[in-house]
């Protein structure tokens, strides 16, 4: 449901004897700034979510490892766009990633793997089949024995990962989610596996890579928003 919100010339000037512009500062820091006499109305509307099903484009790709790996993000419907970010064990997008909004917010659930568990893995929720995130294993893999090339693909920074069969997929560097606030992006990409972290219950399994090409298994706290790449048998 939309909410429009008509403001008329007049009222903007009568605002503010030295309101002679409008600025727009948006959540990544940038700003626009329009002139009072171009601004006709402003616009209030709720922001569709990003729909999850698998794309009829997806593909399986084999790098020659133990499972094949889809070519796009979930969310995405082509390997550079970013797609969507989510929490460990949450099949959804939100606007707010911290624990309060966490659907386990002490860590209750202490499941070793969510892998294949349509009720906490949103790889086989939504995509189906035998699509799955990634176990810490099959993600060590794609780690160690892929050759990893930082490059720009249609606009959209990330790694080129090449795996021994010389089959290859694409990762944006799609950033991560804290909070309210995108960090990182088009400089850095996470990945979640379906595997939490042995040592801490509030912390899961992550692939992280950055713009040297740098790549290694890592920690995150659960209540990060990340990407998720699906694999299947």
């Amino acid at each position: 449901m939309k909410l429009r919100i008509f403001l008329s010339l007049f009222a903007m000037v009568c605002a503010s004897a030295f309101a002679q512009n409008v600025t727009i500062f948006q959540s990544d820091g940038t700003r626009v700034d329009y002139k009072e006499g171009d601004v006709v109305s402003i616009e209030f509307y709720d922001v569709e979510r990003v729909p999850l099903q698998a794309p009829d484009n997806v593909e399986t790709v084999d790098l020659g490892l133990s499972v094949k790996w889809a070519s796009c993000n979930v969310g995405a419907t082509a390997p550079e766009e970013t797609g969507a970010y989510f929490a460990w064990a949450e099949k959804a997008e939100k606007g707010d990633y911290n624990w309060n909004t966490y659907f386990d917010t002490n860590c209750e659930q202490t499941l070793t793997s969510i892998c294949g568990m349509p009720d906490y893995d949103v790889a086989t929720a939504e995509w189906g089949g035998d699509w799955r995130l990634p176990t810490l294993g099959e993600m060590q893999e794609l780690c160690d024995r892929c050759t990893w090339t930082w490059t720009e693909q249609n606009g959209h920074k990330g790694c080129i990962v090449t795996g021994p069969s010389g089959a290859s997929i694409f990762l944006p560097a799609a950033g991560t989610r804290q909070g309210t606030e995108l960090y990182l992006a088009e400089n850095y990409g996470s990945f979640l596996t379906g595997t939490r972290d042995d040592g801490n219950h509030f912390y899961a399994r992550s692939l992280v890579f950055f713009s040297t090409s740098e790549h290694w298994i890592d920690t995150n706290l659960r209540d990060y928003g990340q990407s998720v790449r699906a694999v299947c048998k």
